[in-house]
């Protein structure tokens, strides 16, 4: 029999190397960067972007590791067919995750922006990857019916690119994800004992020039505040 995989999420994953020297620094600044801010909840990985640290592709400490995310989210476009040529990419926000013994992230997407990622920086063996929820699973042919429950009974034989609910890319160091930032997502907790810390980032995508077109963003250069 055969068949066909139509409507996929489209997650790209590569890797980015970059000296232990420059790790070391981006590694360094981003624990000052979490010692300046704390956060009350321990179970939750530390994320900069909640943290009053969501701009930090603007340190220039940062600029190297920007420009190679930069390709690599225009190869992803490309990929989609998408020409980039008619577009200006922005990073929207940047900020980096801290994530010790046992922290987690929760599911959550990004509705304000357009493509997202992360980029492993730091990280050991066992310390979590990342895990996308199907929200819309087109293959339930009865309600619930991939549940876990119906996988303990064993209605479910065993789970699989046609049924899994949610699947985990437990990607290595200087590897990046990069996904829709509208796709569910969530962080695996950190079973390593030892520190897991990413990049990520939003990315809004406008266009050079709107003529012609009625629903993507045009540039930001044509709006006009409120009076």
């Amino acid at each position: 029999m055969q068949t066909h995989q139509l409507f996929p999420l489209s997650v790209a994953q590569d890797r980015i190397i970059i000296s232990e020297e420059e790790r070391s620094l981006l590694a360094n600044t981003i624990n000052d960067m979490r010692k300046s801010a704390p956060q009350d909840n321990q179970q939750s990985a530390w994320t900069g972007d909640t943290q009053g640290h969501e701009f930090i592709f603007s340190d220039p400490l940062f600029h190297n590791i920007a420009d190679k995310i930069s390709e690599k989210i225009k190869a992803y476009l490309d990929v989609l067919s998408i020409d980039v040529s008619l577009l200006d990419l922005y990073y929207q926000r940047s900020w980096a995750t801290f994530s010790q013994n046992q922290q987690r992230i929760a599911f959550h997407s990004h509705a304000q922006s357009n493509i997202s990622f992360a980029y492993y920086l730091v990280k050991p063996p066992n310390s979590g990857g990342i895990i996308f929820n199907g929200q819309q699973l087109q293959n339930e042919v009865a309600n619930d019916i991939f549940n876990q429950d119906k996988h303990q009974c064993s209605l479910i034989k065993s789970y699989n690119a046609h049924n899994a609910k949610q699947v985990i890319l437990d990607a290595e160091q200087d590897s990046i994800i990069i996904f829709p930032s509208k796709a569910s997502h969530a962080t695996a907790a950190n079973q390593s004992g030892k520190t897991r810390i990413s990049l990520s980032g939003d990315v809004t995508l406008m266009l050079k020039n709107s003529e012609g077109f009625e629903h993507l963003m045009p540039s930001f250069k044509q709006w006009q505040a409120l009076r």
